[in-house]
């Protein structure tokens, strides 16, 4: 039994050596990141000009893409007031994107950007099309968002 003594203490510094690392101590990972309320949201879209010939119905048949037309984007909080208004100008194809910056979603009406904010043709390059519909089933506010997702 005294033989296998010295043999035991043996195995115990070679452990104690592996797991000293030699004085070095490694960095712990980071702690995970806190759940986070923050959002950026996004909102792109087209800006169309409808036919004359479905004027005051929902439909987009013969519609044209309108090139260079300014919408603006305006968000609600949560008491409803005005808490954000940005402006964008469609490229030539008609297509129009801005972001609304990091904002807590709670921030927003009902909590939901898609239910706060609203798309409104602000300014037409072209005279023959310059009145806003209601297409979208929208009213006076604007074209409501819907979340596409990522």
């Amino acid at each position: 039994m005294v033989a296998f003594l010295p043999l035991a203490i043996l195995v115990s510094l070679l452990a104690a050596g592996a797991t000293a690392n030699n004085g070095y101590t490694t960095p712990s990972p980071p702690p995970p990141p806190a759940h986070s309320d923050k959002l950026l949201v996004r909102v792109e879209g087209m800006v169309y000009c409808q036919s004359c010939a479905y004027r005051n119905t929902h439909s987009l048949n013969g519609a044209m893409p309108l090139p260079k037309a300014e919408v603006s984007v305006t968000c609600h909080d949560t008491k409803n007031r005005v808490m954000e208004c940005k402006r964008a100008i469609a490229d030539e194809s008609g297509y129009f994107q801005t972001e609304l910056g990091v904002t807590k979603v709670s921030d927003f009406f009902m909590g939901d950007p898609s239910k706060a904010c609203h798309v409104r043709l602000q300014a037409s390059p072209d005279f023959k099309c310059n009145n806003p519909t209601n297409i979208n089933y929208s009213d006076i506010k604007g074209a409501p968002l819907r979340d596409e997702g990522v």
